[in-house]
């Protein structure tokens, strides 16, 4: 047996009592538009259809569908609509998908941001022993997202150590730093500042002088022109234009902040050219 059945069935049954949250829109073909399941509302004087009995009946027809995609679908569908009503074929249909795929994917996400909403730590400690790297990732992604918005430096750090490159860190860097910069942008610019090049860093420095210039440009200009390293710099530079940019009225000012005159150049420089 899988260890990500046992991992999903710990989760599902800590969350099983939990009020379903929207998180995004349910995958099409959701158990509500799969057919043999009715629309319409039962009358005061009908007795309310038992869930688990249509959901019961997706799952046994998936099992028998030679379609690999339509049986995913239905799988995925019937993870995410039995959450509540069914954890255990809930985690029956999540240990049947495909590992790795892309609708494991998004149901481990969900899950994380679930059980992190509960409980952090134990968020943490199932996502450790997710077996598939992506999965794992993707997980760290969410909670580290959840973690955020009340200690956006913890979550900072489980991005850095816990998560490989890639899209899903990029998205997480970006996502914590729009938390983290309201907060603190001294700090928020100091982290980001020590990632490797790359789109991480150019999506984070961006969004740290976006939200930096609105709070405190001077600060902002002060951080830019402190920084050392060349490509680090140029970075930084187009950050800061980009930060400028939208308000064409104010970049005079905002300007004039800069007191070294070969960054402030540069900044002009950027800003002559078209939008990226």
């Amino acid at each position: 047996m899988r260890s990500r059945l046992l991992l999903a069935s710990t989760l599902l049954l800590a969350t099983a009592c939990k009020k379903k949250e929207e998180v995004g829109t349910p995958p099409a073909g959701s158990a509500e538009a799969l057919p043999g399941r009715s629309s319409a509302r039962s009358t005061a004087d009908e007795e309310e259809p038992d869930p688990r009995i249509a959901l019961r009946a997706s799952f046994d027809r998936a099992k028998g569908e030679a379609d690999t995609a339509v049986r995913e679908k239905i799988l995925e569908s019937v993870a995410w609509d039995a959450i509540d009503v069914d954890p255990a074929l809930s985690r029956e249909a999540f240990s049947a998908l495909a590992p790795d795929s892309a609708s494991s994917r998004r149901l481990v996400g969900h899950f994380a941001m679930r059980l992190a909403d509960e409980d952090p730590q134990k968020a943490i400690a199932w996502a450790s022993e997710l077996e598939q790297p992506e999965e794992r990732s993707d997980a760290f992604g969410r909670i580290a997202v959840v973690i955020s918005a009340k200690d956006p430096a913890a979550a900072a750090t489980l991005v850095a150590e816990q998560m490989s490159a890639g899209p899903s860190r990029d998205r997480a860097v970006v996502q914590v730093l729009q938390r983290w910069v309201q907060a603190s942008p001294a700090d928020a610019a100091g982290w980001i500042t020590g990632f490797p090049q790359g789109a991480a860093r150019s999506a984070g420095l961006k969004e740290v002088a976006v939200a930096w210039v609105e709070a405190g440009p001077a600060e902002m200009a002060a951080w830019v022109e402190s920084i050392d390293d060349a490509a680090l710099r140029t970075e930084a530079l187009h950050a800061a234009a980009e930060a400028l940019r939208p308000a064409p009225d104010r970049q005079a000012d905002r300007l004039a902040h800069f007191r070294d005159p070969e960054v402030r150049k540069g900044i002009e420089a950027i800003l002559s050219q078209p939008p990226p």
